[in-house]
C-alpha cells in the first residue's frame, strides 16, 4: 500500500479530521496533511514518529510502511532509468 493511502487509512481509522491532525502536529490548517495523503509531499520522518502517537500505531507499523514505499519508489526510479538509457 502506498504510503499515502496507509496515511490516510490510519487517519481515519482514528476517526480524525485532517484539521485535527494537522493542528496536533503544529500546523494551522489541514493542507500539510492533505498533501502528505495524497503522496505530493513527502512527510519528514519525525513527523511520522508523531503521526504514530496521534494514531495510535507502533512506530514498527509505520517504518514498514514507509520503508515499503521507498523501495517502491526506488524500484521505479531504476526501472526508468535502465529503460531510458541510450544503448
Amino acid at each position: 500500500m502506498p504510503l499515502a493511502r496507509f496515511l490516510k487509512n490510519k487517519r481515519t481509522c482514528a476517526a480524525l479530521t485532517q484539521l485535527e491532525v494537522g493542528q496536533r502536529l503544529g500546523f494551522h490548517k489541514s493542507q500539510f496533511v492533505s498533501s502528505m495523503e495524497r503522496g505530493t509531499s513527502r512527510p519528514p520522518i519525525q513527523v511520522l514518529k508523531k503521526m504514530c502517537e496521534i494514531y495510535q500505531i507502533p512506530e514498527t507499523e509505520m517504518r514498514k510502511a514507509y520503508v515499503h514505499n521507498a523501495v517502491v519508489k526506488a524500484e521505479a526510479r531504476a526501472c526508468d532509468d535502465w529503460d531510458n538509457e541510450d544503448h
